[in-house]
């Protein structure tokens, strides 16, 4: 995260000031609350908008609550059950479904978001849709992180590619791995002689946690296919995504261009070092590889799986409404949508993002403060993030799946049987959490 960014531009402030003739609430006086995670460096950010929110909206006041997310997920379903749950509650990615499965959550209507002048159509549609279940919608987004390729310019430059153009396909990112693997003898990936024992750099960065899995995610998501069927059992086994996973797994298996057995952190050691060409993590890295002053790019996760679509993980938090008493003050809920609203328009989404928050929305990202940023590199494609969500069984899906990555990226089990026993042992799990939800 921008941890040096937390006061307000003075763009974002003069577009501050431009939204307000948009402010919809007219009724009278209320005070809302809000809970939310944001607890690090992005907490002074937050306030700072709360603090500009209540200033430029004399009929409502919103009162502000960080607390750890862990603390939030186990509190809210007693809240919602008591009556006593706040007016709007930001929830992440992985959680919301879940909620929303369990009645936690109020649906925002076609009426909800026209009354408060909210255009849907304004974000991302996959991101928005991360918060949809069943047809209906269920929060606005107003944070987002992905899974990019980072890769070092300099190491580029040095094995003959043009480190302005990074990889986009399959061939074209092989071919970049090849010729950024060299043996100590200056031996390339696929010459005579080459030694994958004896390395001086290598192509790819591939580890063995959850953040490493979702290159497999992205991976099966290009090619076709998903974590989930359409009735939400596991189905990561399919041909897609087996044909999908095994090409990562030929990365260090047959093409010797990634390290075997390797973790995020000696990757991310290693990339800092200049020793790995390509390092695919959550951007969340944007700021040390900046404070380390390398010459890097960051660009949207190659096309490894397949060539039906570009697709990189997501990871999103979402403005949302919990459920209330049957008594609750329309008011405030009137008044919390003109916040959800407000809090989510470009001009406060570019002031988010300097908390190190991807944009949102399109109009964000064309913005002419990121002209010279890293990670512009990646913005024509935004509209191509995925989130792990839209089943309530998260964990439960998720869990077995990052298993089943770690077993055949570490040769423990072929790729197909780590996929077909991460299935099975999945909807074994998702068997008994559907009862939960009945």
């Amino acid at each position: 995260m921008k941890h040096r960014m937390i006061s307000l531009t003075l763009a974002s402030l003069a577009a501050l000031t431009a939204s307000q003739a948009f402010a919809q609430y007219k009724g009278p006086k209320v005070t809302i609350t809000y809970l939310h995670g944001f607890t690090g460096a992005d907490r002074p950010v937050m306030e700072a908008l709360i603090k500009r929110f209540n200033e430029t909206h004399p009929n409502i006041v919103v009162r502000g609550q960080a607390q750890p997310w862990t603390t939030t997920w186990q509190q809210l379903p007693a809240l919602v059950a008591s009556g006593r749950a706040p007016d709007v509650v930001v929830i992440n990615e992985d959680q919301i479904t879940g909620f929303i499965a369990r009645g936690a959550l109020s649906p925002l209507s076609s009426a909800d978001l026209k009354a408060a002048g909210i255009d849907k159509n304004r974000f991302y549609k996959p991101l928005f849709q991360t918060a949809d279940y069943k047809g209906q919608s269920y929060g606005l987004p107003v944070s987002s992180v992905a899974y990019v390729m980072f890769y070092n310019k300099d190491l580029m430059k040095k094995v003959g590619l043009d480190p302005n153009k990074p990889p986009q396909t399959r061939a074209e990112f092989l071919k970049a791995a090849q010729a950024c693997t060299v043996d100590k003898a200056g031996k390339k990936a696929g010459e005579q002689g080459f030694n994958p024992k004896n390395l001086d750099t290598w192509g790819v960065s591939l580890y063995n946690n959850w953040v490493g899995a979702r290159a497999a995610y992205a991976a099966i998501l290009q090619n076709g296919s998903s974590l989930v069927d359409k009735n939400l059992n596991a189905a990561f086994n399919s041909p897609q995504a087996v044909e999908a996973v095994q090409f990562l797994v030929d990365l260090v298996t047959k093409y010797n261009v990634a390290r075997p057995n390797s973790t995020e952190e000696a990757e991310l050691a290693a990339f800092s070092q200049g020793k790995v060409c390509m390092f695919p993590s959550g951007q969340w890295y944007l700021d040390r590889f900046e404070q380390q002053k390398m010459n890097f790019g960051v660009a949207f996760f190659p096309r490894i799986g397949g060539s039906k679509q570009d697709a990189a993980w997501g990871g999103s938090s979402h403005l949302t409404l919990p459920k209330q008493r049957p008594n609750y003050d329309k008011n405030k809920r009137a008044a919390a949508l003109e916040f959800m609203n407000w809090l989510t328009l470009p001009a406060q989404n570019l002031t988010w993002t300097e908390t190190g928050s991807l944009p949102t929305m399109s109009a964000v990202a064309k913005d002419k403060k990121f002209a010279d940023k890293p990670i512009a590199g990646v913005f024509s494609k935004l509209s191509n993030i995925y989130a792990t969500s839209g089943f309530p069984w998260g964990g439960q899906v998720l869990v077995p799946f990052d298993n089943a990555w770690e077993n055949a990226y570490l040769g423990k089990k072929s790729v197909k049987k780590a996929l077909d026993d991460g299935v099975n042992d999945s909807n074994k799990q998702v068997a008994q959490a559907r009862k939960s939800f009945q």
